[in-house]
């Protein structure tokens, strides 16, 4: 299941700062930016490859795993991928809103294929994921 999110997210064992504010939030690891106690990573915070991984799997049982649970069929191991990968870039309650949540639910493939391009249309770098992340979902069909 967190076969794209490794992929596209890369793992970094040093907290280094978000790109966009130059500061807070911190990432480690996966792209995790809290501790599994809660508290948030600081500039400087290093961590181990099994620490990584660790709080990668306990985010997807956490967080992911739930929302698989609100899709109305048996998903293949290739969509949860694509919907793991999805959720973890642009965050569980943001695509539980979706209509690409929607469309997934009814099973509606032109609408799924019509709203997975979350993003790339802003931010081009986000183009081959989202086209990786809809094959892995469709793949199996």
């Amino acid at each position: 299941m967190d076969t794209l999110i490794k992929q596209y997210e890369g793992c970094r064992l040093q907290a280094y700062p978000d790109p966009i504010t130059k500061g807070e939030p911190y990432t480690i690891g996966w792209g995790s930016t809290v501790n599994n106690d809660g508290k948030p990573f600081k500039n400087g915070d290093v961590i181990s490859q099994a620490m990584a991984d660790a709080l990668l799997t306990d985010y997807l049982m956490k967080n992911i795993v739930p929302v698989f649970q609100k899709i109305p069929y048996s998903l293949t191991i290739g969509q949860k991928s694509a919907i793991a990968s999805l959720c973890y870039n642009v965050g569980v309650p943001s695509f539980l809103k979706s209509k690409c949540f929607t469309a997934i639910c009814k099973k509606d493939f032109a609408g799924i294929f019509e709203n997975w391009d979350w993003g790339h249309k802003q931010l081009k770098g986000l183009a081959k994921r989202r086209a990786n992340e809809l094959y892995w979902f469709l793949r199996d069909l």
